[in-house]
């Protein structure tokens, strides 16, 4: 996959209106990465987060705003017994979205960087059964081969 302009069927495209340049600077720190991994964990209260993962309160506190005010988390109150209300933090249907992109994160560093520890894999809830991250063709669902991938502009 390439963004080459010698080829005529590239288009070439401005950093701004790459969809993955936007995506980046949206997503461009490691702690909203991390807190949103925690999410899709099901870790959604506060102290569990900033437990799992010792990140200071203030930074927690200010991304997770961040996260809310874009749009791909959002807060529901709770009340424990005898407590004061407290939040718990859920991806929306836009954070959730960016599911195939963690596990695809997760499967690369698994396979290219040196990961201390046991390495985590995804799998099929019931069968246990590890699952791969694939591209595949949008009408067919057949499997797509990276050498077969190109930028094109969308049709609409």
């Amino acid at each position: 996959m390439s963004n080459s302009a010698s080829s005529p069927e590239q288009p070439k495209i401005a950093p701004e209106a790459c969809g993955l340049a936007v995506a980046a600077e949206f997503l461009s720190d490691r702690w909203v990465l991390l807190i949103l991994r925690e999410l899709f964990y099901g870790v959604g209260r506060f102290e569990d987060i900033r437990t799992e993962l010792q990140i200071p309160k203030s930074v927690l506190s200010t991304r997770l705003a961040d996260l809310v005010d874009k749009g791909l988390v959002e807060k529901q109150p709770y009340k424990p017994e005898g407590g004061r209300t407290r939040y718990s933090y859920h991806l929306t249907k836009m954070g959730g979205g960016l599911a195939v992109t963690f596990l695809a994160l997760l499967e690369w560093g698994n396979k290219h960087l040196d990961v201390p520890g046991p390495e985590v894999e995804a799998v099929e809830k019931g069968s246990r059964r590890s699952l791969r991250v694939m591209v595949v063709d949008g009408e067919t669902h057949a499997p797509v081969p990276l050498r077969d991938i190109r930028l094109a502009w969308k049709q609409n």
